[in-house]
């Protein structure tokens, strides 16, 4: 019961075996509770014994991992802002999903405001650098394949029209020599 306690509320397994040493001192060395029972506890037999509390203790210990915190053996807590924000954002979905629980119009009207505004401040920027990548390599691929003699019938099954497309521009820099910053050292050193 006190390990559960302490479990959901965040304290690491260290912190846990701690608070047994009094009770630990009183037992044979092989019966006694070590780390690693307290770990395998933790994740045996916590979940069914406590399901909410398990799914906080999920997140402390999953937000932990990602702040470089030590849940194991650490002296503090597990509890960082970040899990302390989402175990109150998954407690606050619990009880709003409960048949219960009653939704005002305005409450409604403002998280619907919430979400065409994060909706419509998504930043598609990573996306489309993604995209321009996988369609330069498309490019790479149909001019290392495909014999230029067909380049006009993959224009015709794309739409594009029979003047310059992309697959042109793609050749348009395969003539020029690299550049090489070095070509204008010796005009520096004249400065």
């Amino acid at each position: 019961m006190r390990v559960n306690e302490m479990l959901s509320m965040g304290a690491s397994y260290a912190m846990v075996l701690r608070s047994l040493a009094t009770d630990n001192d009183r037992l044979d060395p092989s019966d006694r509770v070590t780390i690693d029972s307290v770990r395998n506890h933790c994740q045996r037999h916590f979940p069914a014994q406590n399901v909410a509390k398990a799914t906080y203790r999920e997140i402390l210990e999953r937000r932990a991992q990602d702040a470089k915190m030590d849940f194991v053996e650490g002296v503090a807590a597990a509890l960082t802002p970040l899990a302390f924000f989402e175990v109150v954002m998954n407690k606050a979905f619990r009880d709003l999903v409960d048949e219960k629980t009653e939704v005002s119009a305005d409450t409604g009207l403002r998280a619907a405001e919430k979400l065409y505004t994060l909706m419509n401040s998504r930043d598609f920027s990573a996306e489309m650098a993604e995209t321009r990548l996988f369609v330069g390599r498309i490019l790479d691929a149909i001019k290392t394949t495909v014999p230029q003699s067909m380049w006009g019938t993959i224009r015709e099954q794309l739409g594009l029209p029979e003047e310059r497309t992309v697959l042109d521009d793609a050749d348009y820099f395969d003539d020029e020599e690299p550049y090489d910053p070095t070509d204008f050292a010796d005009e520096d050193d004249d400065l």
